[in-house]
């Protein structure tokens, strides 16, 4: 178990650092590195043998902004109430001068930023318009981690190596394959250091100005999920190593949790040879309002359509459209559901993304999804009737629900639901397919309540003395998300909290 260990004794230890830094993703990577640069010296302890978490595996993209107090009042609009002004203020003075730290640490090897303003963001709200897009395009001389699936066209991998090249170049310690176990704390209960477990015996690392917390979040949790998520069951897509595990020590330090029901969350597919379930393919270039192409819908288990299947923030809320529970069928009538599409569907691209770092997690699917209708995950009939018959779903309700369908789609337009117009496509050409979906958490959100500086805050609202958070761990996001926000707060949290560990007054 995870056990915060109070020292009575004197103190024996095996490592003796400045900061200690709890898992390698972006959060643990830039905090490694601001605090080296302030003159600290630092251990960078992963849980996992490769270092990335959900880092790598991301889309890759960043926020910045321009107009920080544009971005303040947006940032505010969708916390609606859940997340302090100070911390969205401090969130916010981040992201403006973000854009100028990420290109410097480009240059470690060369790699190409493309920026893009008047991008703008999700949701109409106010200060939609003030943020800016940040990417990292090449790393000339890279062609990507021995992990990276070469169908993949997300660049998550390439910032990655670009925070890999400024920590080995700085020459931070890094240790892969040690969990840390417990926080350690003095007979006076501030925080010293950590118990961690590397090469099968318990390594005793000493902090003598802090510990950053930046390890993730509760994907793989089942425990955790059933508690704080409405819909059940919710299945994760990545990172088997985010197991909640910063939030179970600090919360038996004292911490206060937040935003714990909010989670990046889709719609995707699980079948019982592979850990993690798989993203379904939801096309998005950022600009919903104008559509994407996309030629299915989601249909309940009565075969009822009920959502607008490219939401403006395509990962965050759909996962929210099938937690109804009906009270009257005791059940989750839309868990699982049915993603339904035609011959041409079929022929557009492969339904599911697979992401993942282990050889025995990883699945390439097929470009014309046709090896999964050999499987058998994939159901398919010559009519709507006979492939309602597959799924034991009542025929004449989904061929109301498909015809309904392709009437919107003639007429251009989705009254019902409001999926944008240059998304609707009939499904009309024979064969047609169906197959279980169920949500799916990309990320958590919720976690470690903290202030603008970063310090994890208890149920009295009080710092942790030399206890901070930094990415998904502790989000700001309390009830929608930015697209590409969690990248940038990876970014600016680490930067603070590594700032404030090695300068701040909490020591």
């Amino acid at each position: 178990g995870i056990n915060p260990v109070k020292e009575k004794t004197k103190q024996s230890w095996d490592k003796s650092v400045d900061i200690v830094v709890v898992g390698y993703g972006f959060a643990g990577g830039t905090a490694s590195i601001v605090a080296h640069d302030l003159g600290a010296k630092v251990l960078l302890l992963e849980k996992m043998p490769i270092f990335g978490g959900l880092s790598g595996l991301s889309g890759g993209g960043i926020k910045t902004t321009d107009d920080v107090l544009g971005a303040f009042r947006y940032l505010k609009r969708t916390c609606l109430g859940t997340t302090p002004d100070d911390v969205l203020m401090a969130f916010a003075e981040g992201m403006g001068r973000l854009e100028e730290f990420i290109v410097g640490l480009a240059k470690v090897n060369g790699a190409n930023a493309l920026i893009r303003r008047g991008i703008g963001a999700n949701y109409p709200f106010e200060g939609s318009d003030s943020f800016v897009s940040l990417i990292i395009k090449e790393v000339p001389g890279f062609e990507g981690y021995a992990w990276k699936d070469k169908n993949d066209t997300s660049t998550g991998h390439l910032l990655l190596k670009v925070l890999e090249d400024n920590v080995v170049r700085r020459g931070i310690e890094v240790l892969t394959s040690t969990p840390v176990k417990n926080l350690l704390t003095d007979d006076k209960g501030t925080l010293v250091g950590v118990e961690a477990e590397n090469n099968g015996r318990i390594m005793r690392v000493q902090a003598k100005k802090g510990v950053i917390l930046a390890c993730g979040g509760f994907e793989h949790n089942e425990n955790m999920k059933l508690q704080f998520f409405e819909a059940q069951p919710v299945y994760g897509v990545a990172a088997v190593g985010n197991t909640g595990d910063g939030i179970i020590m600090a919360q038996k330090l004292g911490a206060s949790i937040w935003h714990m029901w909010h989670f990046h969350g889709s719609y995707g597919y699980k079948y019982p040879e592979f850990p993690i379930a798989f993203r379904h393919s939801i096309p998005y270039t950022g600009k919903p309002a104008k559509g994407e192409k996309m030629f299915s819908i989601v249909v309940d288990k009565f075969g009822k359509r009920y959502m607008n299947e490219i939401p403006p923030a395509p990962q965050d809320t759909p996962a929210r459209d099938m937690s109804y529970y009906d009270p009257h069928i005791q059940d989750y009538p839309r868990i699982p559901s049915y993603v339904v599409f035609d011959e041409t569907g079929r022929l557009a691209g492969p339904i599911a993304n697979p992401t993942s770092y282990d050889p025995s997690h990883k699945y390439e699917w097929s470009r014309d999804n046709s090896k999964e209708i050999e499987k058998g995950w994939i159901k398919s009939g010559q009519t709507i009737e006979e492939l309602a018959s597959k799924i034991d779903i009542e025929g004449e309700t989904l061929k109301k629900s498909v015809d309904d369908w392709n009437r919107s789609c003639k007429n251009g337009l989705d009254a019902e639901f409001r999926r944008p117009e240059a998304s609707l496509h009939t499904i009309s050409e024979a064969p047609f397919y169906a197959t279980k979906v169920w949500p799916v958490v990309s990320n958590t959100q919720g976690g470690l309540v903290h202030d603008s500086k970063q310090r994890v805050l208890d149920s009295y609202v009080k710092p942790i003395p030399r206890l901070y958070v930094a990415g998904e761990l502790g989000s700001i996001f309390g009830h929608l998300y930015l697209q590409a926000g969690n990248l940038a707060e990876c970014f600016i949290a680490g930067r603070v909290a590594a700032e404030d560990a090695v300068n701040g007054t909490d020591l």
